[in-house]
């Protein structure tokens, strides 16, 4: 039996207030959708409610079936349609992403995790991951830690999960390019496959982000590289009992909204369309796959013992600062001036310490355990490998 699955993801930048054109452009990725030949979609960024009903009232014909991802504050952001029947659905939120306090990076509040449709048409099962990774956000990527363990959670959340489905397909904003260790680790523990490699397209076009060819791009990051970064993603797990082929794959939007200066999204989209046959070939994986995934699991977790470490020293050094302003607003009661200003000074003086010691008790210690969490689960991959061997 053949079967033809049609895929289509795009971070659709949809911050209000923030993001440039967005109702604009959400009603453009409609009309797109409505007459494209998709039969599943991912979206990411969709951080207005009422973006996403509007998008699911306008596609309740061609892609009839929907979901919305709720978590943290502002939303996932994540959404899936479907042409056909979602079966089951589950969010898995990760324990860490970002900083509460970076409100202008604003991760924290998207409650991020990877969401999991899961699609049955013709008895053939479908297992959809929509997720969207922590940014870098700067050079020096203080973010590194947090992305590695999104992505092994993510990776460790499809290899449990992915069974017994005939195909397993992860979309998304992984802000990961292929060689990242976040987008090893997403690859090799769930053996997930990259058509890219498989059908290689445009080498000079492969950017998802800061692509010359978008309106959104920064000047400064396509002069360096015009070609942009491939951090958005489709990858595939097949079932054994299947193989597959790839009919087409790239992005399949213009570079502007037709009839408008500005593009889609401050990303590009991707989009795969694959044939699926059954086939009784099993394919195992060779000794040089899983020194790939030693050498993966060990780089992660040199990553987070040195965030483990930089964690802990921050905390002495809030703590520190807290308990020193604490100390000198106690000791110099009753030698401030009775006036407006020496309120004020003392009002934002009790916020910082206040914001230095919660830093460096409660928020530290969720940091410190959820890097413990990942390092105790990554070294318990390396023992039950080491037992395997005996």
């Amino acid at each position: 039996m053949d079967f033809t699955l049609n895929l289509f993801t795009l971070n659709c930048w949809g911050i209000p207030l923030v993001s440039k054109n967005r109702k604009e452009r959400i009603k453009a990725i409609a009309t797109y959708l409505i007459n494209a030949s998709h039969n599943i979609v991912c979206l990411q960024e969709i951080w207005s409610e009422a973006d996403f009903i509007f998008l699911q009232e306008e596609l309740r014909i061609c892609l009839p079936y929907s979901h919305y991802f709720y978590s943290g504050v502002l939303g996932s952001g994540l959404c899936v349609f479907s042409k056909w029947p979602i079966q089951d659905v589950f969010f898995h939120q990760w324990p860490l992403n970002g900083y509460i306090h970076k409100i202008h990076h604003g991760d924290w509040f998207g409650g991020k995790g990877v969401g999991l449709c899961r699609i049955k048409t013709n008895d053939i099962l479908i297992n959809v991951y929509c997720t969207h990774l922590h940014a870098e956000y700067h050079e020096d990527d203080m973010y590194l830690a947090h992305r590695v363990l999104q992505a092994y959670s993510t990776a460790e959340f499809v290899n449990l999960t992915k069974d017994p489905a005939d195909i397993s397909i992860l979309a998304g904003d992984l802000n990961t390019a292929p060689g990242d260790l976040s987008f090893r680790l997403i690859t090799e523990l769930p053996e997930l496959r990259d058509p890219f490699i498989e059908r290689h397209v445009d080498n000079d076009n492969e950017g998802t982000c800061d692509n010359i060819n978008n309106s959104y791009s920064d000047p400064k990051m396509v002069k360096v590289n015009p070609g942009g970064k491939r951090i958005d993603h489709i990858l595939y797990n097949l079932n054994p009992s299947w193989e597959a082929e790839i009919i087409n794959f790239g992005n399949p939007l213009e570079s502007r909204v037709p009839g408008e200066d500005f593009s889609y999204s401050d990303h590009n989209a991707v989009y795969l369309e694959i044939k699926m046959k059954q086939t009784n070939f099993k394919l195992r994986p060779s000794q040089s796959v899983d020194t790939r995934r030693q050498e993966t699991i060990n780089a992660t977790i040199k990553v987070c013992k040195d965030s483990t470490t930089t964690v802990m020293k921050s905390r002495k050094l809030f703590l520190m600062t807290g308990g020193l302003i604490f100390m000198f607003l106690l000791g110099s009661v009753g030698f401030w001036p009775n006036n407006i200003l020496a309120d004020v000074i003392k009002i934002i003086m009790t916020g910082i310490c206040f914001y230095y010691i919660m830093m460096g008790t409660i928020w530290n210690r969720i940091e410190i355990n959820s890097l413990k969490a990942g390092l105790s689960a990554l070294e318990n991959i390396n023992k039950s490998r080491d037992i395997k061997k005996f």
